[in-house]
């Protein structure tokens, strides 16, 4: 579903951009932003995106375990995938159960796949209700 809006919230410029780079080289229509801050004035906007892309330890989140569930409530019916180095045994640790998770490093191709498969989910749950 290329031109749709993904926001990417990635504190590290260099992994943001190319992000952004791949995702806008793909068709769709990437917006970048530094922290979750900075995606809830973006969302209060009137901004709403298609999906949302987020670093699990980007600045200003309430916490690893808790940084999903926060983004699916600014940005509700948007699907959520984090990305991450932290290993899986790290994660389950730090109380994080979320299950769409990219893990870095990544392949491109990865990237894309995870972005077509949330605009496939939202476009399935959107369709759920008609």
């Amino acid at each position: 579903m290329p031109g749709e809006v993904i926001l990417i919230i990635e504190d590290d410029v260099h992994i943001g951009g190319l992000v952004a780079q791949v995702l806008r080289e793909a068709g769709y229509g990437p917006v970048l932003v530094r922290d979750v801050n900075a995606a809830r004035a973006w969302g209060e906007g009137g901004n709403v995106p298609a999906a949302v892309l987020s670093d699990l330890m980007v600045t200003g989140s309430p916490g690893p375990d808790r940084l999903a569930a926060v983004l699916s409530q600014i940005f509700p019916g948007a699907p959520v995938a984090l990305m991450t180095g932290v290993p899986r045994n790290r994660r389950a640790a730090l109380g994080v159960t979320h299950d769409r998770i990219i893990e870095k490093p990544f392949e491109l191709e990865t990237l894309l796949d995870a972005a077509s498969g949330m605009l496939a989910a939202r476009a399935a749950s959107d369709g759920e209700g008609t």
